[in-house]
């Protein structure tokens, strides 16, 4: 397949105020011009780092320019039988001395992510002449921590358990970034509950990112429906922020290890087919790219050999901690497909509760009374809503994997067969990770053990 060229391109607001425009170029396959302008709005992070001459800065651009050509670079069009894209992508940077240090290591990086073949080329940026007319944020100093927050229940859980560790009079920085609005929504509903409730009062502030694509009406592009990369964007906009405070300031990224893992739970869903945005292996060839050029800030996830259910439980453990998870749980949101509200039986929810996702949560929460009150759009123990004996429905397919994982493939030796086909080499990690999932799927059976009818635990072996 051959090279698609990408270039970003930066021209400059005539106003200080306003940051200049983004734009995303290159040839599409019939050999037209294809060119879309970015959606930047990084205003609340810049008030609190003010800096856009730095290699953290440089690393934010940068993992915005891969998230929107992932998202503008088609793999129906560009790739072979819908697998692997080759993309060569060039971005304006201020340090090119430093970024180009990185190169190897990011193309490692966002290779392993997003399953292409990339190549980067880092130009010189002019100087940045940007001040908006916001007020800064208050001494860095006081933010203890830095914790990404998508508005799932995670990401919510690590909230709460950042602001229960915080040392007296400091906060958490609270970082988020939504594209379609959804996620924006379920965070702001989280952040005013706790405001209605009175939890965590001067503990936290936030910070926001917008980005993406700007498809105006007309726009003919063929978009990539995948979002492969979005959570090198995410990463990056913490980074920043975390990097600004000092270089010793991790980020926290609150991702379940059954879902940070992600073991294929069929063949047809390895490589392209299956998400790495919290990977290990991603997250230390990220890390190893920002040490090259000179970003010491650890990305750290707490979570990564705990699954949702154990997220959950470690959290009911500390009444005050349950308390707030119980205020708070019903407006966090988990899904990945709410926008097929059509299917479903109920639609006043926010969960299908048939994706894998919402299966991971409703084991979760089905062992604290507290939370085991949620309703989903569809339940997979209704013979008549999920109609698990129809192939040609899409429905049903994430339980069904489910299911013919826990029957046929959850054993050790498979789970690290998979485990070295996606980038785990240590001996030592491939037996503890190998553990850990075979705990994480040990809690499922039990779930269904007590839920499901014959028909189901049959279909999962038990």
């Amino acid at each position: 397949m051959a090279i698609v060229e990408v270039s970003i391109n930066y021209q400059q607001s005539a106003a200080p105020a306003k940051f200049g425009q983004y734009t995303l170029s290159f040839t599409d396959e019939v050999g037209q011009q294809q060119n879309v302008e970015l959606k930047f709005n990084f205003d609340d992070l810049w008030c609190f780092a003010r800096d856009t001459s730095s290699v953290a800065f440089d690393f934010l651009v940068f993992a915005m320019a891969v998230y929107n050509t992932d998202r503008a670079v088609s793999r129906a069009k560009y790739s072979e039988e819908g697998w692997k894209r080759n993309i060569h992508l060039r971005v304006p940077v201020v340090n090119v001395t430093e970024m180009s240090r990185g190169l190897e290591d990011f193309c490692r990086a966002v290779n392993f992510l997003t399953g292409d073949v990339w190549e980067f080329e880092f130009v010189q940026a002019a100087p940045y002449n940007y001040a908006p007319l916001r007020l800064q944020f208050e001494n860095l100093q006081n933010y203890a921590k830095v914790s990404l927050f998508s508005g799932g229940l995670d990401s919510l859980i690590g909230f709460i358990d950042s602001c229960s560790q915080l040392p007296a009079g400091k906060k958490v920085l609270l970082i988020s970034h939504a594209e379609l609005g959804k996620e924006g929504k379920d965070q702001t509903r989280i952040l005013g509950k706790c405001a209605i409730s009175r939890l965590f009062e001067g503990q936290y502030d936030r910070a926001f990112i917008s980005a993406g694509l700007k498809l105006r009406r007309g726009n003919t592009l063929q978009t990539e429906s995948t979002f492969r990369a979005r959570s090198i964007l995410f990463f990056a906009a913490g980074v920043y922020c975390a990097n600004a405070i000092s270089q010793n300031m991790p980020l926290t990224i609150p991702e379940n290890g059954t879902i940070s893992l992600n073991i294929p739970l069929d063949k047809g869903r390895r490589s392209a087919c299956s998400t790495r945005t919290t990977h290990p292996v991603f997250l230390s060839r990220l890390q190893s790219a920002l040490n090259v050029i000179g970003i010491q800030n650890r990305l750290d996830n707490p979570y990564q050999l705990k699954s949702k259910k154990d997220m959950v439980d470690d959290c009911c453990l500390n009444e005050e901690r349950k308390r707030a998870l119980a205020i708070l749980c019903s407006d966090s949101c988990s899904c990945a497909k709410r926008s097929h509200k059509r299917i479903w039986v109920r639609r006043n929810v926010l969960h299908c509760g048939v994706c894998l996702p919402c299966l991971y949560r409703r084991v979760a929460l089905s062992g604290v009374e507290e939370l085991n009150n949620e309703q989903y759009g569809l339940d997979v123990f209704a013979p008549a809503e999920i109609q698990i004996d129809r192939s040609d429905i899409k429905k049903n397919r994430d339980f069904k994997s489910l299911l013919y994982f826990l029957k046929n493939r959850c054993t050790r030796k498979e789970v690290e067969t998979e485990l070295i086909a996606n980038g785990i080499t240590s001996k030592e990690k491939i037996s503890v990770y190998s553990g850990f999932v075979l705990h994480s799927y040990a809690q499922v059976k039990d779930w269904l053990r007590v839920h499901a009818d014959a028909d189901i635990k049959q279909r999962a072996g038990l």
